[in-house]
């Protein structure tokens, strides 16, 4: 029985597992291979504005977010998400069901297409429930290189095109090591097995796993022998906003979503503004990529998404801040993050660069930026801290500040080495 089914009878199988924040309830869905064809988004638009406070996040592993939910709106919400076929058969699985692909799978030549990949593994994911038990947080990332790899992505267990011949090879958070060379046929099952292989040893994640025991032996704990990492053809981390051919006949528009929100009317908006046959690709970039057939439809779609306040400039300083949710979207903020970030993008877009970006985190935690920046502020209290060259745990060079204050601290701290 599905899960609208059995709404009707007055069941609700709770495959949404809603989150409580700051805002009510939020609900991920994960889209396979991060295919999102219009009408769904379309729809998913409708469906934020109708439940939720109209806003959606894109994640860091390539997720959707509704957030603003309420409660008595869950059972209408769930039948809605799985006549658009969005909901796993049961909570355990689509906790799990943590696997990013390559967002140019099918699209750049110079990627490998691992979707049948990653199809195959989910659906184990799905039925083995053993596998439920894995934590929520365990993931897989299935590169297939190119022009913008997708790397590890923060994965536990990564899987990466051996470029010289068609197979591929597999890595483990916070290991040196990379297995032997593997048939694409053998991937799935190999991928299932370190996935029970982490389960017998008990860690909490892999990477703690791989510093126990070495990524070696934890690799031969599911019959795979080590060999040398091959790099292959490398690429630029993630892409800039804008347009990009790809091939002969594609062109592919990158529009990046400000701090990884998105209003549900500039989702269709923008869906609205795509060719009905199209799919959107999300990425763990905080962007959408679309594809055309000819640039020039590819440019006049940018033109579109930047009316609706969306990113389409590799200039655009907004590119080069990292922030979170912040409050009121987040029980752990006191400050107000996205604003903050939106209002220095503006006042010291001079200080911002590829080399130079700005973390603005709501809280030590630093959930949009895990590593170092040139600039983190850390909000506390609704005052921040700044940190120079530095993540969110680290010792602050001022503290207090308030949000008034941020651009001359900035300014200042700009002047610092």
């Amino acid at each position: 029985m599905s899960a609208a089914a059995s709404l009707r009878k007055g069941w609700c199988p709770g495959a949404l597992r809603p989150m409580p924040s700051g805002d009510g309830l939020l609900v991920r869905l994960r889209l396979s291979c991060g295919e999102l064809p219009v009408r769904t988004a379309s729809a998913i638009a409708a469906l934020g504005e109708k439940y939720g406070n109209g806003g959606i996040d894109l994640t860091q592993r390539a997720n959707l977010q509704l957030r603003g939910l309420r409660e008595a709106d869950l059972p209408a919400l769930t039948a809605a998400l799985d006549d658009l076929g969005l909901l796993d058969a049961n909570p355990g699985a689509e906790a799990v069901r943590n696997v990013m692909v390559s967002p140019l799978s099918g699209l750049d030549p110079t990627c490998r297409d691992g979707r049948a990949i990653a199809r195959a593994l989910e659906a184990q994911l799905r039925s083995d429930t053993a596998l439920h038990a894995l934590p929520a947080k365990f993931g897989f990332a299935i590169d297939g290189g190119g022009r913008w790899p997708l790397g590890a992505a923060g994965a536990d267990i990564a899987l990466c095109a051996h470029y010289s011949e068609a197979r591929w090879q597999i890595a483990l958070a916070g290991g040196d090591a990379i297995s032997e060379p593997i048939e694409e046929a053998q991937v799935a099952e190999m991928l299932v097995s370190l996935a029970k292989a982490f389960l017998r040893a008990g860690q909490p994640r892999m990477r703690d796993l791989a510093a126990r025991d070495g990524a070696a032996a934890v690799l031969a704990a599911a019959g795979l022998a080590t060999s040398q990492r091959d790099h292959g053809a490398t690429g630029q981390a993630h892409p800039a906003p804008g347009v990009h051919g790809v091939s002969s006949t594609i062109a592919l528009a990158a529009v990046g979503l400000p701090f990884g929100w998105i209003e549900a009317g500039e989702l269709a908006a923008l869906a609205g503004a795509c060719q009905p046959e199209t799919v959107i690709r999300l990425t763990p970039w905080r962007m959408l990529i679309v594809p055309f057939i000819q640039a020039g439809a590819a440019e006049a779609f940018l033109k579109i998404c930047g009316a609706h306040v969306l990113i389409t400039s590799p200039s655009d300083p907004r590119t080069f801040i990292d922030a979170c949710t912040g409050a009121p979207g987040c029980a752990n903020a006191t400050t107000r993050t996205r604003e903050d970030a939106a209002r220095l993008a503006g006042e010291v877009p001079h200080l911002l660069s590829t080399k130079s970006r700005l973390h603005v985190s709501g809280c030590a935690k630093g959930c949009a930026h895990r590593g170092s920046a040139r600039f983190t502020l850390v909000g506390h209290d609704g005052r921040y801290d700044l940190i120079l060259h530095g993540a969110p745990g680290d010792a602050p060079h001022r503290t207090g500040i308030a949000p008034a204050a941020l651009a001359a601290a900035l300014r200042e701290g700009g002047h610092m080495p």
